[in-house]
């Protein structure tokens, strides 16, 4: 089964065509939340809804493998015509996917809705991807929170002081951001990226936490407008963040993987 090439709008929601709404989107369902149904997956191996709606279902990481694909077609498979409530999160991403979640109707093995995500992650056909969650719009019906909801950014005390964030590696082995070859063999995986910041670049709509002042040395991680001021509300500062050795989880795009888009303060860790 195809993946999406490189995969990088995957995690960069501020960047795709309608998602500014993704953020502002009351992300919990609600009693007028439409009934669906799905009707399989697409030929990339997306959610495809019997009305013909392709979906990308958040907090969610993309198949990295004919493996992985096939455990999430197995997981998707269960619930394949069967009514699931639907909450959309945004417009359609270049692939023509809708940001989404589907949720499980309350039945007699659960009192409450369930979020589809978190159920196909602890039936192991999913893996996944940290995600900014929006806070909840109030009114409706109360649902678990999906284990990708985000956490509070680690606070500086000042401009040279960096408190660590908690872990987001685990066991995993960190690829080198400095490291062209590996990260040219990691082109379009979902990997856990550790180097050094030379520099922070701010833009009007991104920022680039770099890994090398030199353009095609090493990689960057890019930060939507959005999470770089709630970062800043959090303490980081461009001056601050000089000679700190970072951690972020994502989907590595651009030249030879030279670039790493995270939108979530989860995917995110300063090592010291």
């Amino acid at each position: 089964m195809p993946v999406k090439p490189l995969l990088a709008a995957f995690l960069a929601l501020p960047l795709l065509a309608g998602a500014a709404g993704a953020n502002d989107a009351c992300s919990e369902l609600t009693a007028d939340s439409p009934t669906v149904r799905l009707s399989g997956l697409d030929e990339a191996g997306d959610p495809l809804l019997v009305d013909g709606r392709r979906l990308r279902l958040v907090g969610l990481a993309p198949r990295q493998g004919d493996t992985e694909a096939a455990r999430f077609t197995a997981g998707l498979a269960a619930w394949r015509d069967r009514d699931l409530k639907l909450v959309l999160l945004g417009g359609p991403d270049r692939w023509g996917r809708l940001p989404a979640r589907l949720y499980i109707p309350a039945n007699e093995a659960s009192a409450v809705p369930r979020e589809l995500a978190p159920v196909l992650l602890s039936e192991g056909a999913a893996v996944a991807l940290p995600e900014a969650r929006p806070a909840s719009c109030g009114g409706g019906a109360r649902t678990t929170r999906s284990r990708t909801q985000a956490v509070k950014a680690p606070t500086l005390a000042g401009p040279a002081a960096v408190a660590p964030a908690p872990a987001i590696a685990g066991s995993e082995t960190a690829v080198d951001g400095h490291d062209i070859a590996a990260l040219k063999a990691h082109e379009g995986r979902l990997v856990l990226l550790e180097g050094r910041i030379a520099s922070v670049g701010e833009r009007a709509q991104r920022t680039y936490l770099n890994f090398s002042r030199r353009r095609g040395e090493a990689a960057s991680i890019v930060l939507s407008k959005t999470l770089w001021r709630e970062m800043k509300d959090a303490g980081w500062t461009a001056t601050g963040l000089g000679g700190k050795r970072l951690r972020a989880r994502g989907v590595l795009s651009g030249r030879d993987g030279l670039l790493l888009d995270v939108t979530s303060k989860l995917a995110l860790e300063l090592v010291d």
